[in-house]
């Protein structure tokens, strides 16, 4: 995991992909959320109306919501990515909103190389 953490550090922003997660203890719906916001890639959004349809569940924005603030893995489930259908920010438990929007920022200007 930690090697994976490295390369992601060093620009490498599928390395996190390669972390397997247990998910077993959790809802199945926020399994299907957490496995489709990992399935968002490296510099691009999706709003949480996106997220909960792909979980199963299309008018479940808020569990959605939930399912993100509930991670605890916020790298390796990439929740910065997850925003408001509005484009705002939304919520970010990993840090506040600044590190969402500089999350979010530094993997633009990586995939811009």
């Amino acid at each position: 995991m930690v090697e994976c953490l490295n390369r992601y550090a060093s620009g490498d922003l599928t390395a996190l992909d390669e972390i397997v997660l247990d998910f077993s203890r959790v809802t199945p719906f926020f399994s299907a959320a957490w496995n489709a916001c990992r399935s968002i890639p490296p510099g691009e959004t999706r709003s949480y109306a996106w997220l909960a349809a792909e979980a199963g569940s299309p008018l479940a924005m808020r569990a959605a919501g939930q399912s993100m603030a509930r991670n605890r893995f916020s790298l390796i489930i990439p929740c910065h990515r997850v925003i408001a259908s509005d484009g705002g920010l939304g919520g970010y438990g990993g840090g506040g909103l600044g590190v969402k929007a500089r999350l979010l920022q530094m993997e633009l200007d990586w995939n811009g190389r």
